[in-house]
């Protein structure tokens, strides 16, 4: 008897233990750039994150508010990496339009990447501007989607993405991660990616064919949870999550959705827990203060 049960305990750990071990969960963060006003939100939700033992911590674009000077963007880049310092380590920030209008375009870039010790494994030119990174059973891309001007996602970039999600076709799921939304909702409708639309529907053509697991953006100063299909994109052949986590630590708000635009929405300061399993993704939406305020599974 007790030699079944040992059999039956080996079983079933062989079966349930690999995925087990190769699931990941990752934070997502957005707009942070009035963490200096001191109200202590973006503190808050370091704090909260580093609490859920996240392997990856995603920030969305717009880290910091416009400077004009060197010194001054280095002084707000300082302080924002002693904010993040907890989970500093972990986190893997996407550039925002306001990371990139400080100074200039291609100084904003160099002092982007003396700040951050960031992944080299993007595109030619993109050194730690765009970049990909597998976690356990999950892989990662980061794109810019404010360089070489903004709203934009290259060809340079799109070429590479074709081949990365092509080198980890193995990985059970492929998560994306830009600034400027796809599709947007809101007061950005004309001012995202859909500002240039064909060079919008090549990034998504690539997106759908590889029909990945989600994608993430910010901008937009709220969160928001949109199914990408055919009766929002004609040329779409899957259907594909688009979540807006837009807002972590800003005073700015933004009118809800319009309608149609939205399956979910909440309009506060807020951060996302993300949650791989066998069979399904599950995005925990959280206030700033640790309260959870939405809960959603998808199969993917």
């Amino acid at each position: 008897m007790a030699i079944k049960k040992i059999i039956s305990i080996i079983v079933f750990l062989s079966i349930f233990l690999p995925f087990h071990a190769s699931a990941v969960t990752f934070a997502v963060m957005g707009d942070t750039k009035d963490f200096l006003a001191g109200s202590g939100t973006f503190q808050n939700a370091v704090a909260k994150i580093k609490k859920k033992k996240p392997s990856a911590v995603l920030v969305m674009g717009d880290l910091i508010n416009d400077c004009t000077d060197d010194t001054t963007c280095r002084s707000y880049w300082n302080s924002w990496k002693s904010v993040a310092a907890p989970i500093l380590k972990k986190t893997y920030p996407v550039m925002g339009n306001h990371d990139r209008v400080n100074v200039s375009g291609e100084a904003a870039d160099t002092l982007w990447q003396e700040i951050f010790s960031l992944l080299t494994s993007g595109p030619d030119g993109y050194s730690e501007l765009a970049y990909s990174f597998n976690k356990r059973n999950s892989h990662f891309v980061v794109l810019n989607s404010s360089r070489p001007s903004n709203n934009l996602v290259n060809s340079a970039q799109r070429e590479w993405l074709e081949q990365d999600l092509a080198l980890n076709q193995k990985k059970k799921y492929k998560f994306i991660f830009f600034h400027s939304p796809a599709f947007p909702a809101s007061l950005h409708i004309g001012s995202s990616l859909d500002a240039y639309p064909d060079e919008r529907n090549a990034l998504w053509e690539i997106l759908d064919r590889h029909n990945v697991s989600g994608v993430f953006v910010g901008h937009e100063h709220f969160f928001n949870q949109r199914l990408i299909n055919s009766s929002v994109y004609s040329g779409a052949t899957n259907s594909i999550y688009q979540f807006t986590v837009g807002r972590t630590d800003t005073t700015e708000t933004y009118p809800a959705p319009q309608a149609g635009m939205s399956e979910y929405y909440n309009l506060e300061n807020h951060f996302a827990i993300v949650k791989t399993s066998k069979k399904s993704v599950k995005v925990d939406l959280y206030s700033t203060s640790g309260t959870r305020l939405n809960s959603f599974r998808y199969k993917k």
